[in-house]
């Protein structure tokens, strides 16, 4: 139907419990600062943890949290009507990243759209116009420098929690990802 579905499904596969995707832009496609603008439908289900983010490009020499993270829009199936945006930097990282929450209705029954403003000076986060987070951007920290994107739905994990046992298959549906660029 025109729109990219990742599904994170139970099924045993090499020793785990769940299957599931990532797509990422890494040597193909990499920015520094620019509009990213999506609109998704999220999973359901404790223990889902979709996400739409980047990571820095140097990360192989330059490792994480060094190399800097943008979470543009995280999701967890145990917090439903919740939606997270985060950075990750040598100062702010894991348990204690530099984050907002919006709370939002049907995140996983209707399409809503995510926007992220990133220059040289501020890093805002948007779902459907209203902010959930700015961060304010300097030369300290690694958000100077390209990035590449990243889509997932994870499963479990410290972020995502428990997994319903329930669990069966859900899906993130992604009607688009635009980066703008002046």
């Amino acid at each position: 139907d025109g729109t990219l579905k990742i599904t994170a499904r139970r099924e045993a596969f090499q020793n785990r419990s769940y299957t599931s995707s990532r797509i990422k832009t890494e040597g193909q496609f990499q920015f520094t600062y620019g509009t990213i603008d999506f609109r998704a439908k999220l999973p359901t289900g404790g223990g889902t943890w979709p996400a739409i983010w980047s990571l820095g490009a140097d990360y192989l020499t330059n490792p994480w949290p060094a190399a800097g993270e943008i979470d543009y829009m995280e999701h967890i199936g145990n917090d439903q009507d919740v939606i997270y945006a985060t950075v990750h930097h040598p100062g702010a990282f894991a348990g204690n990243a530099d984050g907002g929450e919006r709370e939002v209705e049907n995140v996983s029954t209707e399409f809503h759209n995510y926007r992220t403003i990133w220059t040289e000076d501020s890093i805002r986060f948007f779902v459907d116009g209203l902010p959930i987070h700015r961060v304010d951007n300097d030369e300290s920290l690694p958000f100077n420098k390209d990035f590449f994107l990243i889509m997932n739905v994870a499963m479990g994990g410290n972020f995502g929690g428990d997994v319903d046992p329930a669990f069966m298959e859900s899906s993130m549906e992604v009607d688009y990802i635009r980066v703008y660029q002046e």
